[in-house]
């Protein structure tokens, strides 16, 4: 079976950070025996460091891993995003299907596009030329938002999943979403996401702050993600105001999107600022260190697909407070692995966080039944690529016939 996986974000030696999960999931699927080449399309950059991305630009074309070839076609991204985003679809169609076509030698049986937009779009014309079937993954806020705006981007969206022979929605939730646009539900699997519980296991609190450099005495409450608005973070600093103190830190793990600067600024107008704690990106080998050396996890998200930082950090003992969005309730135990909340709302979430910040022995219950109900519901990435490889083989018997 040989299959091309596209995707814009995936980790690279400059962006370590992109994608990580959808590496994850790639190299899942390559170890149930699928010959894979991997498309991780990005957009031409000047190689100037005051520009981002600028690293894009020492990117080879082409490298070789051990499991699959690995392109990196070059597309225009059209900016500034809020007007021009359509734009960059028709670019990744016209830019990265010509690149297929003249580098890839031997023709796929199937396209994986593991977002709705602009991947799923993009490789519309691809799949069409090849006559393969193309799978989409949505993950997310793309379906759940972007898809319901009204805009063109959002027809775009919409024209891609109908296009689609199938669709990998990461949870029930976001399937729902999904029908609700109008598309087929029969075609649409709910195929979650993975963890690697044998890399996400308790490493110690105690050793973990050590290799880290993080405080032994004090509580950490632990975010990590990106720094933007859907994320919900500014209403974690609004929340900080009532359980950050001497004794408690909250870490910030994630890069900036933008916000940094404003979130910085209402910690010093709260007079907290002391004991917030911005790290910037972290290696992904990083993250299982981090995870064990805090209290809990806190994901204040305004919109999820199903994160796998969730299951990322109960896979670690370590209980986990956040919103009750998208998928995420689908991970958790209510009042069990964790608490959830509503979004938007800093006092309840302050309230979750003070109640688990003061009694250690029920932080320790949570996490150690976090751990044992990911791994008895099989929410493993060995389970997404069988699901996965078994949803290619069903249909390139169909389209055999």
């Amino acid at each position: 079976m040989r299959v091309l996986e596209v995707c814009q974000e995936f980790p690279n030696r400059y962006y370590p950070q992109l994608g990580t999960f959808i590496k994850q999931s790639i190299d899942s699927i390559a170890n149930q025996g699928v010959e894979l080449t991997v498309i991780s399309p990005k957009a031409f950059v000047l190689p100037f460091s005051a520009f981002p991305y600028h690293n894009f630009s020492k990117l080879p074309g082409i490298e070789h891993t051990e499991k699959y070839d690995l392109h990196y076609p070059r597309y225009f991204y059209a900016v500034p995003k809020k007007y021009f985003y359509p734009l960059t679809g028709m670019s990744y169609s016209y830019f990265v299907s010509g690149y297929a076509m003249k580098n890839i030698n031997l023709k796929p049986e199937l396209i994986h596009a593991h977002f709705s937009y602009p991947d799923g779009y993009g490789m519309m014309k691809l799949a069409k030329k090849w006559e393969v079937p193309l799978v989409i993954s949505a993950l997310g806020t793309i379906e759940r938002k972007v898809a319901y705006e009204g805009s063109y981007t959002s027809k775009q969206i919409i024209e891609a999943m109908n296009f689609a022979d199938r669709i990998l929605s990461v949870s029930e939730d976001l399937k729902t979403h999904i029908v609700n646009l109008g598309i087929d539900e029969n075609k649409v699997d709910v195929v979650p996401n993975g963890v690697d519980t044998e890399i996400f296991r308790p490493a110690g609190k105690e050793y973990a702050r050590n290799v880290l450099n993080l405080p032994q005495e004090k509580k950490i409450v632990l975010f990590i993600g990106a720094l933007r608005k859907i994320k919900g973070v500014d209403y974690l600093i609004e929340a900080a105001k009532s359980f950050v103190n001497k004794n408690t830190d909250l870490y910030m793990v994630g890069r900036d999107d933008g916000l940094r600067k404003s979130l910085e600024k209402r910690a010093e107008e709260l007079k907290i600022s002391g004991f917030i704690k911005f790290t910037g990106p972290v290696t992904h080998e990083e993250i299982p260190l981090w995870i064990s050396a805090a209290d809990m996890l806190v994901l204040p998200s305004l919109s999820e697909g199903r994160p796998n930082v969730v299951l990322e950090a109960l896979s670690c003992e370590v209980p986990v407070v956040a919103t009750d969005v998208g998928g995420i309730p689908e991970l958790m135990v209510e009042g069990e692995t964790g608490y959830l909340v509503p979004s938007k709302n800093p006092v309840q979430l302050s309230e979750k966080i003070n109640k688990l910040l003061e009694n250690e022995s029920r932080r320790e219950k949570m996490g150690k039944f976090g751990r044992k109900s990911i791994i008895q519901r099989g929410l493993t990435w060995e389970s997404h690529a069988k699901k996965t490889v078994d949803i290619y083989s069903e249909l390139l018997a169909r389209s055999s016939k």
